[in-house]
């Protein structure tokens, strides 16, 4: 029987209103009601995970920043993870002379070097502020210790700079587009997919034991781990291959893992 269901939140649980759908929600509720354990795996922050969380009213497993940060559901801390300071300051020294916004964030805290009017409309999405660090590089390492940096532009300024990553840094680093013109650069192997994988070991589950759902080309190492993959109708059709279902929301996928176990036999 599925025993967890782990869930991306931009695009997937998530609205850009910030909200859960309130079907979403009820099957959410629903699914651990019956026995399910319950994740949510994101590129955001933790303390925005816990928001979240609020609004279904039940505790999760929580992996946030892509895989960087892992914590069970009663706040046990399984995993973290930042980048070597000197790395980070390269890379961010390189994608600031982008015409792109360049955020560099901690555990609990997105950071950018000067706040504009693109900033503050990024803000409507967010649950906390972004806050302004002038003297950006003298502080990586210093005041700030980051997990991750986000690069957000246009598309083909976003490709370009993940292509001279991984070209560059390959071997140190991963890249993830977390959503359109969003470009997320981690430690290496920091994914959804390690970190999954460190939680299903924590609570001693298999792979076919697993649903997954997401929308993002950071949600296929998760897609990987297990049959149970759920993928939104509106993802990229690459996304939509390393799936094993698509489905239009999240209580539609609830719906089918709830119909898989109830044709399990019971032990």
């Amino acid at each position: 029987m599925i025993q967890l269901i782990v869930t991306d939140l931009d695009g997937t649980l998530l609205g850009y209103d910030r909200r859960v759908k309130e079907e979403d929600r009820e099957a959410v509720v629903r699914a651990i009601t019956s026995g399910i354990q319950f994740a949510v795996a994101s590129g955001r922050m933790d303390n925005e995970i816990l928001e979240v969380l609020k609004e279904i009213g039940h505790d999760a497993h929580r992996i946030s920043q892509n895989g960087a940060f892992v914590y069970t559901s009663d706040h046990r801390l399984l995993h973290q993870r930042a980048f070597d300071s000197a790395l980070a300051r390269s890379i961010y020294e390189r994608a600031r002379t982008l015409e792109a916004i360049v955020l560099v964030c901690n555990e609990q805290t997105s950071f950018v070097e000067t706040k504009t009017e693109q900033i503050e409309q990024m803000r409507a999405r967010l649950f906390f502020d972004i806050v302004e660090k002038r003297e950006m590089l003298h502080a990586i390492g210093r005041d700030i210790h980051p997990s991750k940096i986000t690069v957000i532009g246009e598309e083909h300024v976003v490709n370009r700079f993940e292509r001279f990553v991984n070209e560059t840094w390959g071997s140190y680093v991963d890249t993830f587009i977390s959503e359109p013109r969003c470009l997320d650069i981690m430690p290496k192997r920091i994914s959804k997919g390690e970190a999954l994988q460190l939680l299903m070991n924590h609570l001693h589950i298999q792979p076919e034991q697993v649903a997954c759902f997401g929308d993002s080309f950071n949600d296929i190492p998760m897609f990987r781990l297990t049959p149970h993959s759920f993928v939104m109708s509106h993802a990229h059709e690459q996304v939509k291959k390393e799936a094993g279902y698509v489905v239009s929301s999240v209580h539609e996928a609830i719906e089918t893992v709830l119909r898989i176990n109830k044709k399990m036999p019971q032990t």
